[in-house]
């Protein structure tokens, strides 16, 4: 991805939490080149924005609450509404050396919400540290990670398709190491080795709960031959294998006798109870893949092959497409569009058991992203983010049922001086789910689709 545009992502992903992903994502580091602008390896940063949420915990748009009518139930509106200001402190460090890059940042935000009726603050902890060294013009190493501690979920999933999209109280921590090796075999071919090492924990214990659901480590070890068919062009044939593990050792369903469904009237099988590291899998991934300039400010990348998945301890196993490829244009200094798509399975918070005892184990996911960064006068930028994911549930009552998540975030950039700007922008979320309750004489509402509109204004200083 080119310089400017990741100059102004960092503007828009501390306020809305919204990252795209795909082949060229970048982290959340310091959006500029600190020593080459200012002479100096460091940059401080704050931010303090004031916002309107008209949803503050991301919960559904309508809930059935008991009631003493005839239905014995009523339908409610629970969202809560909320002025609040954020403050966001920030320190990003970078440091090119002769063959070593260095660079390093670190972000904090405390969001007060003054209509919540309790937990009224939100905290958001980022760190991202890169190291990249060239040991020769044959051969470089890469050593990323990245750090997170949220409560919501489109900055816990900060590095593509977003695992768990219904907002809670529960906050999670979760910390992607990454290592990178090239290596030149001859003038035309090459091999790249890979791992990534994805840990998540929710501060969240019990059955059915968050953290048994989505405590995992997730391993992938990756493993490309490339050919250089012209200056511009290279091709690839490559393998990833992953590993999900599921942490918790808890309760995820428990277990039952034969006999009707109390709430449905369906007859349910026999279940033994079922715990965390009954979803857990090994993945297969073969593809193939190109890396092309098609001119100096246009770059193509992509992945297309597919996916193998064998869940050990359920005795199944699945195949699916795996696709990641993404359109870079750099159309102006500063300007850029990057559009993307990427499909794969991926972890679900959606368990529930069907008839026969069998559970969701993950999702089917297609996600398409846009990014764009317009420099619209000399002072002036806009940014627009967007993002689209499709999932399909696989095993458990809802089997081959969809959720499609939406997000948007525009961003307004206007620079006073060197050291000061103002801002503002907009986010919207939409959930829209098939997950509905199932109870006999309900009003089979959605239990997860929601709506959620944020506006902000806000001032930077940097330094």
């Amino acid at each position: 991805m080119c310089l400017g545009s990741k100059r102004n992502m960092n503007k828009v992903v501390t306020s809305a939490g919204l990252l795209a992903l795909g082949a060229a994502t970048v982290y959340g580091y310091d959006p500029e080149m600190t020593r080459a602008k200012t002479g100096r390896p460091f940059t401080l940063g704050a931010t303090v924005r004031a916002f309107y949420d008209d949803n503050s915990t991301g919960i559904p748009d309508k809930l059935s609450v008991p009631s003493a009518s005839p239905t014995g139930f009523r339908v409610v509106d629970p969202r809560q509404e909320s002025f609040g200001f954020e403050v966001s402190p920030s320190i990003h460090v970078n440091l090119p050396l002769e063959q070593t890059f260095i660079r390093a940042g670190y972000i904090y935000s405390l969001r007060y919400y003054d209509g919540r009726s309790d937990n009224k603050t939100d905290q958001t902890h980022e760190f991202n540290a890169l190291l990249r060294h060239a040991f020769s013009a044959r051969h470089d190493i890469s050593l990323a990670d990245s750090f997170t501690y949220s409560s919501e979920p489109t900055v816990t999933d900060r590095f593509g398709i977003i695992t768990a999209p219904v907002r809670t109280d529960i906050t999670a921590l979760r910390n992607r190491a990454s290592i990178d090796y090239n290596v030149s075999l001859t003038e035309v071919l090459g091999l790249g080795l890979g791992y990534v090492n994805t840990w998540y924990d929710y501060d969240d214990h019990g059955s059915a709960s968050r953290s048994a659901l989505l405590d995992r480590l997730e391993h992938l070890f990756r493993a490309d031959l490339r050919y250089q068919i012209d200056p511009s062009l290279v091709g690839l044939v490559g393998y990833q294998f992953g590993i999900f593990d599921y942490t918790a050792n808890e309760e995820i369903a428990a277990a039952r006798v034969a006999g009707p469904d109390p709430n449905t009237g369906q007859f349910l099988s026999a279940m033994p109870q079922r715990k965390s590291d009954d979803r857990n899998s090994y993945s297969h991934y073969i593809y193939l893949g190109v890396d092309h300039d098609l001119t100096h400010k246009l770059r193509a990348s992509a992945r297309v092959g597919g996916q193998f998945v064998d869940y050990y301890n359920e005795g199944s196993s699945d195949v699916s497409p795996y696709v990641d490829a993404s359109l870079t244009y750099v159309y102006l200094p500063e300007s850029s569009l990057q559009v993307g798509i990427k499909h794969m399975r991926n972890a679900t918070d959606i368990v529930q058991p069907d008839a026969k005892g069998n559970i969701t184990v993950d999702q089917q996911t297609t996600a398409a992203f846009v990014e764009l960064h317009h420099r619209i006068t000399t002072d002036l930028t806009g940014t627009l983010l967007g993002q689209a994911q499709f999932s399909s549930f696989n095993g458990g009552f809802y089997d081959s049922q969809n959720e499609t998540l939406y997000l948007v975030g525009i961003n307004f950039d206007y620079r006073i001086n060197p050291h000061w700007s103002v801002e503002a922008g907009y986010n919207y979320d939409m959930l829209d789910s098939d997950v509905k309750d199932t109870t006999i004489g309900g009003p089979h509402l959605d239990q997860r689709s929601y709506q959620r509109n944020r506006v902000y204004l806000g001032v930077r200083a940097t330094y």
